[in-house]
């Protein structure tokens, strides 16, 4: 009889192992301040939800403002909606659907919008991983180092940027990569991530890394460095400003600049910057 019990036992236990190990992986409880689920919208809001999209796709800009007010209106809770509809095909209204996105998700659904990174869309997946990483925000920082090296070049660089703002440097690399190479395309991301990320102790790792680097690093570190260094650091400007190297010479141009409150000026002559250049070190 002990032997049956034991036996009975043992099998429930089997059992029960075995249905742990088919269910789904529970998604982590989401870290204090962050919402565990979307707000919830009735069926007919949701209907009318779906319905509204299919203005995105209207000729007249009028009739597709109008449906992107509406959108926004309905608040957080549509945003599930608007995810699910991101697609890759090339008849897509991701533009559109980013920018409702962008005005009705707040930091408090961050959470439920790494949740939505398990999608298929890269499309879909691009987005939410930028907007993770321009929020700058710590309880991010296992969604964006889980990522860095993802197979999706582009999502591999928003984790990384999200990352280095939040003071990691194993994404410096994937940062420098793109500063380089694809400056004009992603500068307005870069600025507004890492101008929130602005301390001395992450401005010194990308000085750091350029000190003895080659020309081509030097200037992406200095393009970063408009956005991280502090203005007590502009000394360390002088010896990028006497730069033989052109690019070099124009970028420590552009992070004085910018350090002292104006714009960068993307397109500067050689003849140009070696003006430019003597005056900054007389400011500096």
């Amino acid at each position: 009889m002990h032997r049956l019990l034991l036996a009975a036992i043992a099998a429930l236990c089997t059992l029960s192992n075995a249905a742990r190990a088919q269910a789904p992986e529970a998604d982590p409880a989401p870290p204090a301040g962050k919402l565990a689920e979307w707000p919830s919208l009735p069926k007919a809001d949701r209907d009318r939800a779906r319905a509204t999209l299919k203005q995105l796709r209207k000729d007249k800009q009028a009739l597709r403002d109008a449906a992107s007010t509406k959108l926004v209106a309905m608040g957080a809770g549509v945003a599930p909606i608007l995810i699910a509809h991101v697609s890759d095909k090339a008849q897509n209204v991701n533009a559109q659907l980013f920018e409702i996105l962008d005005q009705v998700v707040t930091p408090q659904h961050l959470s439920l919008l790494a949740r939505e990174l398990k999608r298929k869309s890269v499309a879909c997946r691009r987005y939410l991983m930028q907007r993770i990483a321009r929020e700058v925000d710590p309880d991010m920082r296992p969604v964006l180092t889980a990522r860095l090296g993802d197979k999706d070049t582009d999502i591999a660089f928003y984790a990384s940027l999200g990352a280095l703002a939040l003071g990691d440097g194993d994404g410096l690399d994937a940062v420098f990569a793109v500063a380089r190479q694809r400056w004009s395309e992603q500068q307005r991301l870069i600025s507004a991530t890492l101008t929130r990320a602005r301390t001395k102790e992450l401005s010194l790792m990308v000085w750091e890394r350029i000190a003895q680097a080659r020309a081509t690093d030097k200037m992406a570190g200095l393009r970063l460095l408009r956005h991280l260094a502090t203005l007590d650091q502009k000394t360390l400007l002088r010896a990028h400003l006497e730069s033989p190297d052109f690019t070099v010479k124009r970028e420590a141009i552009n992070t004085a600049r910018v350090l002292h409150g104006e714009a960068p000026l993307e397109k500067l002559s050689s003849f140009q910057a070696i003006n430019l250049a003597k005056q900054w070190l007389q400011k500096l």
